[in-house]
């Protein structure tokens, strides 16, 4: 049998809306500048997390990032009565499609990380959404 070409998701892949925050990784810093008023403090930029999985993640932006950048990816606690972050890694860009909404870019982008305590905190984060998925009606997953 020949390869169709096909790719086939090996995750489920969860559809969510959450914020987070994401800067240019230090190595590809000197790359990859952005002005002062794009950047917050330490040059970090909000976004907004559309899925996530075991193998990388989509989110919306409002600046333009080239394929293949690394950024460092902070996600925030996200249930009531919790502080710090739930996950703290590097990720890929892997595709940028402008929408046509607004002036922003779907971005999706691959874990790079993969030392033993990322894939801990992506794996917490997983159950954490599959929880919160079986527990809200109309929760998704596309596998």
């Amino acid at each position: 049998m020949t390869d169709s070409g096909l790719i086939v998701r090996r995750s489920v892949r969860y559809e969510i809306s959450m914020p987070a925050r994401l800067r240019v990784a230090p190595h590809h810093a000197d790359a990859l500048g952005f002005a002062k008023g794009v950047c917050g403090e330490n040059r970090w930029i909000d976004i907004s997390i559309i899925d996530f999985a075991a193998g990388g993640l989509g989110f919306i932006i409002e600046v333009f990032l080239p394929r293949n950048v690394d950024l460092e990816l902070e996600i925030p606690s996200f249930l009531p009565g919790e502080a710090g972050t739930l996950l703290s890694c590097i990720v890929r860009v892997q595709r940028v499609q402008m929408t046509d909404r607004r002036p922003a870019y779907k971005v999706g982008a691959a874990f790079v990380d993969t030392s033993e305590a990322v894939m801990n905190d992506i794996e917490a984060m997983l159950d954490r959404l599959s929880e919160e998925c079986d527990s809200e009606l109309g929760g998704q997953s596309d596998a």
